[in-house]
């Protein structure tokens, strides 16, 4: 097992002890060969040392380290996001797979997270997608922070970008989501409804159904009935639940 040369980056000294000790004491093949307190420090050491792998906490003051990632036209290491703040952004962590530990982590979540990065590590020869995980994440990231919104969709061929008010309604199909456009095309993706649910749902999107997720901005009538029916702007009539009815029409009334 080769060794993985590892950068910690974070604002918090006695943060960057910690995860340092647990490395060392329990997480052989793992060498810390330097550490940042920001941004403008991380993206020097990061273009000097060139780590394989980064630890980067996501709340520091002045830039979080979102603004790392963009500060590279490649990301040509391995994230492992750290962060102490269960919000928005981990959405868009979880939708990409990608690994992060919730402050305070234990030495078992740091061994699976590493592990999990070794796997992908010796299978990204094998990966037949268009696009790095870290890609489609820094292009999600930009959906739940900018005005016109687009999101990264990963196909066999390649990345899909599309704006998020170009979809009409989401559809569950076991572990992948077949995605409706405003167009009258659809697209089929890899990735299960509830982690759509989960990026989408701060704009604009709720699910209102087991097997449904739509976009409220196409929603064109509600049909009155036990549960009713979300009539949506390409003409189809979406069942809700009865038991998200209640919630869905107090959404609704914000249109």
């Amino acid at each position: 097992m080769s060794e993985i040369k590892a950068i910690i980056v974070d604002d918090e000294q006695h943060c960057i002890d910690a995860l340092q000790t647990m490395l060392q004491k329990k997480c052989p093949g793992v060498n810390v060969i330097g550490t940042a307190k920001s941004v403008r420090d991380a993206k020097e050491l990061v273009d000097e040392l060139q780590p394989d792998l980064v630890f980067l906490d996501v709340e520091m003051p002045y830039q979080n380290g979102f603004e790392l990632l963009k500060l590279f036209e490649k990301v040509f290491f391995d994230v492992i996001f750290t962060t102490a703040y269960e919000q928005y952004a981990l959405k868009a962590i979880k939708f990409n797979a990608l690994d992060y530990l919730l402050k305070p982590f234990s030495v078992r979540e740091l061994q699976d997270a590493l592990d999990k990065c070794r796997e992908r590590k010796s299978n990204r020869v094998k990966d037949q997608s268009g696009g790095s995980p870290m890609e489609v994440f820094l292009q999600n990231m930009k959906t739940l922070q900018q005005t016109h919104k687009k999101i990264a969709l990963p196909t066999i061929n390649g990345l899909v970008f599309m704006p998020v008010q170009n979809i009409v309604r989401c559809e569950s199909t076991g572990n992948y989501t077949r995605i409706f456009f405003t167009d009258k095309k659809n697209l089929m993706v890899s990735r299960p409804l509830k982690e759509f649910e989960e990026l989408l749902s701060d704009v604009d999107f709720f699910r209102v159904h087991n097997s449904h997720l739509i976009n409220m901005q196409q929603m064109q009538s509600y049909i009155q009935g036990e549960g009713g029916f979300a009539l949506m702007s390409d003409g189809t009539q979406v069942e809700v639940s009865r038991r998200r009815k209640a919630d869905f029409l107090k959404k609704a009334m914000q249109f």
